[in-house]
């Protein structure tokens, strides 16, 4: 078997090396390099029709998922921060152009109001004298009850108010966040808690 490379004519260490102005098919003074006629190998066939290599494709696949799930928790974010908060009366005032609009309500749930349903509760809440009727959906937390200041979560539906969210307003990072707002549900509270 043969192992010596194959010389080109235009190698100038080639024995058979000519002067590229004596090849037989150049013009004189052309010093372009000839079209290279060698047959590929399989090898390069196989490689030219492939695309990308399986692990371009999982980066890619990997960078798509990422951006996905990014968008999706900042398009979370975003709709939870643009949910508004009403206290009741301020709700009530607004309740046409809020009507369908999915916001946050808070208020003191109405002593003797509450009364269990088959999917949930229906109560009463009550804020600077204004009361607004409640259809929640699901288990109302533990510390729900008459008197105990609340935030709901949901929409209007007519006059009623259609909450699938309770939180309990003595939670202290709400209390940290929004001070003035639990001194004065508590306020009110109390003043309920006088009148009844």
């Amino acid at each position: 078997m043969d192992v010596t490379p194959p010389t080109r004519p235009d190698d100038p260490e080639s024995s058979d090396a000519a002067e590229l102005d004596d090849r037989p098919d150049s013009a004189p003074g052309d010093t372009s390099e000839p079209l290279e006629l060698t047959p590929q190998t399989a090898r390069h066939a196989e490689t030219a029709g492939r695309g990308m290599n399986p692990r371009a494709m999982f980066a890619v696949g990997a960078l798509v998922l990422i951006v996905v799930a990014l968008g999706a928790v900042l398009f979370t974010g975003l709709r939870d921060a643009s949910t508004f908060f009403y206290n009741v009366d301020e709700a009530v005032q607004q309740r046409d152009s809020l009507s369908g609009d999915r916001i946050r309500m808070q208020g003191n749930v109405v002593p003797d109001s509450v009364e269990r349903t088959a999917d949930g509760v229906r109560f009463v809440i009550a804020y600077n004298g204004v009361e607004v009727p409640v259809d929640h959906v699901g288990d109302p937390p533990e510390l729900f009850g008459p008197k105990i200041p609340v935030v709901l979560e949901g929409s209007f539906v007519g006059d009623r108010f259609s909450s699938d969210e309770i939180l309990i307003r003595h939670d202290s990072t709400y209390d940290e966040q929004n001070p003035d707002r639990v001194r004065d549900a508590q306020r009110d509270a109390d003043q309920q808690g006088a009148a009844g």
